[in-house]
């Protein structure tokens, strides 16, 4: 899947660059039940951008610490506990959230949304801003989000 994926994503004008670097070892720590099958999709890559960038795959590059005017991989996460403020509680949610959500895709094309693989189920969800932590089912698994990807289903 993850060669069709990538000879359909280059075909349809998505930048496609190598990498050699792993996933930092605190991603591992904090994410449990990461699907094999997105491990195995990240495994060597790069970069992966719709042509204007406005959409971005995330792979193991953006997972490692960026600075502050830089787009990183928990952008979102960040931006709902700055919003929460000085409620603790609410702070507790969103971040218990997002350690059951890992973010796998991002974009900034129609607002701040996200995809990320609901580690609980393996099933691949979305969400927007303001209201990141309420997301939508997109695919019941990596492998169907790849599918319905292709199909133009998701970001056509």
């Amino acid at each position: 899947m993850n060669v069709e994926f990538c000879k359909w994503l280059e075909e349809n004008g998505w930048k496609i660059s190598r990498s050699d670097k792993k996933l930092p070892p605190e991603i591992l720590e904090r994410y449990k039940n990461i699907p094999m099958e997105w491990l195995q999709f990240i495994d060597g890559m790069g970069k992966i951008t719709n042509e204007d960038g406005t959409v971005w795959f995330l792979t193991a590059d953006n997972y490692y610490p960026k600075s502050e005017d830089e787009f990183r991989y928990n952008e979102y996460e960040l931006i709902s506990i700055g919003a929460a403020e000085d409620d603790e509680d609410w702070k507790g949610d969103i971040i218990a959230f997002w350690d059951n959500h890992l973010p796998i895709v991002m974009s900034v094309r129609d607002g701040y949304e996200y995809c990320a693989i609901e580690l609980d189920s393996g099933k691949v969800v979305s969400g927007f801003e303001p209201e990141f932590e309420e997301p939508e089912t997109l695919a019941d698994s990596f492998g169907e989000f790849l599918e319905l990807f292709m199909e133009g289903e998701i970001y056509d």
